[in-house]
């Protein structure tokens, strides 16, 4: 955990000595008064928290940063993977700062996944809220679900940069972005793979299938590689810089 996200009441009046990640940065991390750790307003400003009391409350005072961090212009879409699966995609995703997750139920996916814990829930929170947190951010992505690719597709703005990967018809690596292009959307299939006619829709809404070698990757894997080096292609990187610096 990079940064702690906090509510605008935790700013102002604290947080519960007995909360999680109260006893996270007190009892793992060994903070104590006077020392600072990072904190954030979900989709707004980062700060350094400087602990002025332990309990019964943890208080702290924040030095705000100016600006908020730029949003990463890039949508993945993915077919519902197992639940375990899903929540590296969600964790991994949010660390790397994708704008938007939308995960749709293919074809070849168990649709009973829908059912589990993870989805009925709200588990999946926590786990981009970790990703978040993990990454220094406080851009948590939105996430959707949708019933098919085509809802998926439907949701997606018409001058994105269109990327499937698909290892077995790819016309080609993965390479640089055409020009003029400012967003991309990643399309990844489900653990079994993409469809004949979820593949034939790609086509038909403008998405070119690419590949990422000669192996074939876990979905999570995928995504992180794929959506990297399509926000690399976009050349959306942004220098690191520390915060309060």
């Amino acid at each position: 955990m990079n940064l702690v996200l906090i509510t605008k009441r935790e700013a102002a009046e604290g947080i519960a000595a007995d909360d999680p990640r109260v006893k996270h940065l007190v009892q793992t991390v060994g903070l104590r008064a006077g020392q600072s750790f990072h904190v954030g307003l979900a989709g707004a400003l980062r700060g350094l928290a400087e602990i002025t009391a332990i309990t019964p409350f943890l208080t702290f005072n924040i030095t705000w940063e100016q600006t908020v961090q730029t949003k990463l212009p890039l949508t993945v879409i993915v077919g519902l993977p197992r639940p375990q699966t899903a929540k590296k995609v969600l964790h991994d995703l949010a660390s790397l700062g994708v704008a938007r997750m939308i995960f749709f139920e293919a074809e070849k996916a168990d649709p009973g996944y829908l059912t589990s814990s993870l989805w009925q829930e709200d588990e999946w929170q926590s786990h981009l809220r970790k990703g978040t947190e993990q990454a220094c951010s406080t851009l948590v992505p939105e996430v959707l679900r949708t019933r098919s690719l085509e809802a998926a597709l439907a949701l997606v703005a018409e001058n994105n940069w269109r990327v499937a990967l698909d290892p077995y018809e790819a016309s080609g690596a993965l390479g640089e972005a055409p020009a003029g292009s400012i967003a991309g959307c990643l399309a990844i299939g489900p653990e079994r793979g993409w469809s004949d006619a979820e593949r034939k829709l790609l086509v038909a809404r403008g998405f070119v299938l690419h590949h990422l070698g000669d192996r074939i990757l876990r979905v999570e894997a995928a995504c992180l590689v794929g959506g990297a080096l399509m926000l690399a292609r976009l050349h959306v990187w942004e220098r690191h810089q520390s915060l309060g610096t």
